[in-house]
């Protein structure tokens, strides 16, 4: 029997996912590799280019630092909070600063993670990353994360 502690309960399935991710690439490199042994090639070839030419690189680099920036905000400040930042920052790196953008942005922005905040943490019950700007409505049960 797994023995599950409710306020790290959202780390389970990410924890199952990266394990099932590592045995797939490791699956993917053995199974390649045989393949091209059989060829008469060596296991492991010299890759060729990783990026195509000309790719754009300030969405590629602004990606994963934001990427990386929510991952580390998550527990600091909270998953609805720091989703509503970072969904608006991607909005801005893809469709542009331009006037018409913007609005959709920040309605997307706000909507979007409070309508998944209520749905997984309240609806669901399921925990999310809960941080600084988590506000509990004691009145009614339940937190917004």
């Amino acid at each position: 029997m797994i023995n599950v502690v409710y306020s790290t309960e959202h780390w389970i399935v990410p924890t199952i996912v990266m394990v099932v991710l590592a045995v797939l690439l490791a699956v993917i490199i053995v199974t390649e590799g045989l393949a091209r042994k059989k060829k008469g090639e060596p296991f492991f070839e010299k890759p060729g280019r990783f990026f195509v030419e000309n790719y754009d690189r300030m969405k590629f680099w602004g990606t994963l630092v934001l990427f990386i920036g929510y991952i580390f905000c998550l527990n600091i400040f909270g998953f609805t909070f720091t989703s509503m930042v970072f969904v608006f920052l991607f909005n801005l790196l893809y469709a542009g600063v331009e006037k018409k953008s913007i609005p959709a942005s920040i309605v997307i922005s706000l909507v979007a993670p409070l309508i998944l905040s209520v749905m997984f943490g309240v609806i669901f019950n399921v925990t999310l990353p809960s941080g600084l700007c988590s506000i509990t409505f004691a009145d009614f049960g339940f937190t917004i994360y």
